[in-house]
C-alpha cells in the first residue's frame, strides 16, 4: 500500500482548525485504556477454564484405570473439543459483560481462531484412538449402532461445514442470514452430539452425578445461541420502530433514520452500534450490525450503509413509517471523556466517527479531534459537506486523504494524494498522541495497514481501537 502513495500532495490551512490547548482537566487525567495485559490475562483464563469444564467433571473422582498414554490424549482431545465449542457460545452471545474489555472486532477474531483450533482439537479426537486402535472403526458402522454412526458421521461433516463456510461464505453463495442459521445449527448440534457421545460412552462419566453435571453446564452454553436468536427477539418485540426519513448520501450510500413508536429511544454511546432488523417481527434471520451514525443526543437515531448487499440494496425504497426492531447497543469503539480523538477512516467506516462528532458538537465538547478521512475522489466523500460545517464548530482539523484529489479544491479543505501509510500518519500525529484515543474504521488493508504504523510511530497499543465488522 505505501508503494501506491504519491509524493505529491496538496495541503490546506483552514484557519478555524487552531492548536487545542490542553485544559486542566486532561493535563491532569490518567491514562486510561480498556485493553491491558492482567484484563486479557483474566478473560483467557476464564476462557480456558470454561473450555476445560468437560475435561474437569471427567476427572473428578472416581476415575477409571489409566490405560496408555495414546488412548487417554485422544479422549482428552475430544472432552477439550467439546469444552471449545460450547465457550464459543459464551463469548459470541453478544453479551455486554464481555465486549467492553476487549471490542467486538477483537471478539469477532478470537472467535474465529478458536474455532479452528477447536476443529484441529476434534479432528485428533477420532484420528488418534483409530491408529491406536482400528476397531474404534465400529462406532461408525451403521451395522453395529445406526444412530450413533448417522450421529458421529455427521458430527464430522458438520465441523468440516462450520469451517468451510464461515472461511468461503461468499464462494458458496450463502447470504449471511442462511449462513447465520446454519452456522448457529450446526454449532449445536456438533455439541449436542458431542455431550450425547460422552455419556453413553461414560468411561469417564460412569456416575449418574457426572452425566448430570457435563449435560447441565454444556446445556447453559448452549442456551446462549438459543436466547439470542429466539429468546431475545421475542423479548424486543415490544420495542418497536419506525423509519422517518431515507436521505441519499454521496457514494451510493443512504442515512437511515428511525425513531421509536412510543416510548424512548435506544440510548448509546458514540461508536457503538446496534443489529438492525427491518421486518414486521424481531424473529426474522434478517438482521445485520451497522454503527450509529447519528448524534448519542439526537431524537431519533441514524444508520449510515453503503449499497454493497442484498440487505442494504432495499434501503432505497424503504417508506416512512415501515417497522424496524433494534437488537444493541453493543460494542466499545468508544472514545473516553478524558482522551482527545484521533480517527483514520475509510470509505463507509467514517459511520462511526460521525456518531462521535456529531454528539461532540451536540455536546460543545472542546476536546481536540483529528480526523483522516481516505476516499478513492472528492465525489466519493460521505458526509464532505457536514464535515466542513461540524470543522467549524468544534475544535476538528479534517485531512481527506484522496487518490484522486479535486483539480480545483475547495478553501479551506485539507487533502492528501495518494493513500494512508506510516509517512502520511507521521505527519499528522500529534505530539501529546500519549493523550489521545486511535480509533481506527474502514477496508481491510487500511487498518492492518494503520495499527502497525501507529505502533511503530510509538502509539500505545492499548490505545488504539479498530471496527472492522467483518462478522464472517
Amino acid at each position: 500500500m505505501k508503494d501506491q502513495n504519491s509524493a505529491h500532495h496538496k495541503h490546506h490551512e483552514n484557519p478555524n482548525n487552531t492548536q487545542f490547548k490542553k485544559d486542566k482537566v486532561l493535563a491532569d487525567a490518567p491514562e486510561r485504556s480498556r485493553y491491558s495485559f492482567r484484563r486479557g490475562g483474566v478473560w483467557i483464563l476464564f476462557f480456558l477454564l470454561l473450555s476445560l469444564v468437560p475435561l474437569g467433571i471427567g476427572l473428578v473422582s472416581p476415575t477409571p484405570d489409566y490405560r496408555n498414554f495414546w488412548m487417554e490424549f485422544g479422549v482428552t482431545a475430544g472432552f477439550v473439543a467439546l469444552g471449545l465449542f460450547a465457550a464459543q457460545f459464551i463469548f459470541s452471545g453478544r453479551l455486554a459483560w464481555v465486549a467492553p474489555s476487549f471490542g467486538m472486532d477483537n471478539i469477532v477474531h478470537f472467535h474465529r481462531e478458536i474455532g479452528i483450533i477447536a476443529f484441529l482439537f476434534l479432528l485428533v479426537h477420532p484420528v488418534t484412538l483409530l491408529l491406536h486402535n482400528p476397531a474404534f472403526i465400529s462406532y461408525f458402522d451403521p451395522g453395529v449402532n445406526l444412530m450413533r454412526a448417522i450421529a458421529l458421521v455427521f458430527v464430522n461433516f458438520a465441523i468440516l461445514g462450520i469451517v468451510a463456510t464461515s472461511l468461503w461464505r461468499i464462494k458458496f453463495g450463502l447470504s449471511y442470514e442462511k449462513w447465520r442459521l446454519l452456522h448457529g445449527f450446526l454449532a449445536l448440534s456438533i455439541v449436542f452430539i458431542g455431550v450425547v457421545h460422552s455419556v453413553q460412552v461414560a468411561h469417564y462419566l460412569d456416575p449418574l452425578w457426572k452425566k448430570i453435571l457435563l449435560g447441565a453446564t454444556m446445556g447453559a452454553c448452549m442456551y446462549q445461541v438459543l436466547h439470542t436468536r429466539l429468546v431475545r427477539p421475542w423479548l424486543n418485540r415490544k420495542h418497536p420502530y419506525r423509519v422517518v426519513e431515507l436521505k441519499e448520501e454521496h457514494d451510493d450510500c443512504y442515512s437511515l433514520t428511525i425513531a421509536p413508536v412510543k416510548g424512548p429511544k435506544m440510548k448509546f454511546i458514540p461508536g457503538q452500534f446496534a443489529w438492525i432488523t427491518i421486518c414486521d417481527t424481531p424473529l426474522s434471520l434478517q438482521q445485520h450490525p451497522f454503527s450509529f451514525s447519528s448524534s448519542a443526543q439526537a431524537d431519533t437515531i441514524s444508520f449510515t450503509a453503503k449499497v454493497s448487499g442484498d440487505f442494504t440494496a432495499t434501503w432505497k425504497d424503504l417508506k416512512p413509517g415501515r417497522k424496524v426492531f433494534l437488537e444493541g447497543p453493543f460494542g466499545s469503539f468508544t472514545p473516553e471523556p478524558d482522551s482527545h480523538v484521533f480517527m483514520v477512516v475509510g470509505g463507509i467506516g467514517v459511520t462511526p466517527a460521525m456518531s462521535i462528532l456529531r454528539t461532540m458538537r451536540d455536546d460543545k465538547d472542546p476536546r481536540q479531534a483529528i480526523l483522516l478521512y481516505a476516499s478513492s475522489d472528492w465525489d466519493d466523500v460521505t458526509f464532505k459537506e457536514e464535515l466542513v460545517e461540524i470543522s467549524q464548530q468544534l475544535n476538528l482539523r479534517v485531512i481527506h486523504i484522496l487518490e484522486e484529489p479535486p483539480k480545483n479544491p475547495t478553501e479551506g479543505i485539507e487533502t492528501e494524494e495518494g493513500r494512508i501509510d506510516q509517512e502520511m500518519l507521521a505527519k499528522y500525529l500529534p505530539e501529546n498522541h500519549d493523550q489521545f484515543m486511535f480509533f481506527i474504521c474502514g477496508p481491510s488493508g487500511l487498518m492492518d495497514v494503520t495499527e502497525v504504523a501507529l505502533h511503530q510511530l510509538g502509539v500505545d497499543w492499548r490505545r488504539i481501537y479498530s471496527e472492522r465488522f467483518k462478522i464472517v
